[in-house]
């Protein structure tokens, strides 16, 4: 304890940092020491869990299998990745500006909101900081924003060629997975949960989880073929209210 070091630290331009590009100099004090000690997988470690806590076999399977689940997942996510940069490259594409610079302003605005659940209190605050300009910080999210926006192309394309619809019963599984059922104890969530399920049957609440069912529904698609597996044809629904696919 007590050493102190002094380093910088920099960020690749093509990172998606929101340092991407820039360089930090750090001052570091070691204020204490401390060992991990490995606690016993008993029931006192379970507990830990929380009130409605497992055997510690179960919860050690249970951890085990949600690590590897996430993995899966992650794998997946990159391997549909390429097949869409794949199928965008292979197509011919065609845009207005406007659509990226819709992306773009999208980015932004995800980014103002991590940045205020960092404590900063805006976007513009964060750049008068690093010293970049907005027009820079739009012009560094260019090429990140045309690769989202050729995806959505090419996924608003199979989505109309393969004629793939989702049905009601989607959409109110859909609505319960985010809200929860009905069977809540608590009258007051109860109450909250019916009300924000009502919102999302209808208008931007509505439009939205259609985008999402029919964006997984076409990964998922895209992904089959690309292994080569058997693909059936979509079973004619009855469409519901049209919504253009998010990222």
């Amino acid at each position: 304890a007590g050493d102190t070091a002094e380093f910088d630290l920099g960020w690749a331009a093509d990172s998606q940092s929101i340092y991407a590009g820039k360089e930090a100099h750090f001052s570091v004090t070691v204020k204490t020491v401390q060992a991990y000690e490995q606690p016993e997988l008993n029931d006192d470690f379970a507990k830990l869990a929380g009130p409605h806590s497992q055997p510690p076999e179960h919860l050690k399977r249970n951890t085990r299998e949600s690590a590897e689940g996430n993995e899966a997942a992650r794998l997946e996510n990159e391997y549909v990745t390429q097949v869409l940069d794949a199928i965008v490259e292979m197509s011919t594409l065609e845009y207005p500006p406007v659509m990226i610079e819709d992306q773009i302003n999208s980015m932004l605005q995800d980014t103002e909101q991590r940045l205020r659940q960092l404590g900063v209190d805006s976007l513009e605050t964060f750049l008068r900081q690093t010293n970049q300009s907005l027009e820079d910080y739009r012009e560094m999210l260019r090429p990140e924003a045309t690769k989202i926006a050729r995806r959505n192309l090419v996924i608003s394309e199979v989505v109309k060629a393969e004629g793939l619809t989702v049905e009601e019963a989607e959409i109110e599984e859909r609505i319960k997975a985010m809200v929860g059922g009905d069977d809540q104890e608590d009258e007051r969530a109860a109450e909250s949960a019916k009300a924000l399920a009502n919102m999302l049957r209808q208008g931007a609440g509505r439009n939205m989880i259609v985008s999402q069912v029919l964006v997984e529904k076409t990964i998922n698609r895209l992904a089959r073929i690309a292994r080569g597996e058997t693909v059936e044809d979509p079973a004619p629904a009855e469409p519901t209210q049209a919504a253009e696919p998010v990222e």
